[in-house]
């Protein structure tokens, strides 16, 4: 047992950060993320003999989080407990129409973080998961639909649509900043 305690420790814990970072995005909230962090951790140590050396370990751990954060949305749901709207989304696979996103950065740069994060809590929760995924994390399209459970092309479109989604409200915050034309 105390060999797969450090074996666990040496593949697992140079991961927390990324986690943590995933989690804050998917919860919106620092307590919360810190409950999902652990239960994350403590589920795949509990599981650890099914990771298999010489995988994506950083993968791995993000799918279970994804699959924890899943079944509490459907425990809220069973519970009769009303769902945010974005919330609502994950669960119905909601759609919105594609369009096409520009240039990131230049846009980010003329906000405050508190905007973007705001910005960010407003999309939906799958495709903000994804964007963070893709966009921070720096995952491939693949690890991010095996992380997910989707399709390579269920990823491209949730790419697509969040920051559509995301350019949108931040266009929205220039333009009552006066930084756009309304």
């Amino acid at each position: 047992m105390l060999d797969s305690a450090e074996t666990f420790e040496k593949a697992a814990l140079g991961h927390l950060d990324a986690v943590y970072r995933a989690a804050v995005a998917l919860c919106g909230g620092r307590q919360e993320a810190d409950d999902l962090v652990q239960e994350t951790y403590l589920r795949a140590f509990e599981r650890f003999e099914s990771f298999r050396p010489g995988t994506n370990c950083k993968a791995w751990l993000l799918r279970i989080m994804r699959n924890i954060w899943i079944d509490r949305l459907r425990r809220k749901k069973i519970a009769g407990n009303e769902l945010p709207l974005a919330e609502q989304a994950v669960a119905e696979e909601g759609r919105d129409k594609e369009t096409v996103w520009s240039n990131a950065e230049d846009l980010i740069e003329n906000f405050s973080d508190e905007q973007v994060i705001k910005a960010l809590s407003e999309l939906q929760e799958d495709q903000r998961l994804t964007l963070f995924l893709i966009d921070v994390e720096q995952l491939s399209q693949e690890d991010v639909a095996r992380i997910t459970g989707v399709a390579t092309g269920t990823v491209k479109s949730r790419t697509s649509r969040g920051r559509a989604a995301l350019k949108e409200r931040l266009a929205s915050y220039a333009r009552k900043m006066g930084l756009a034309g309304h």
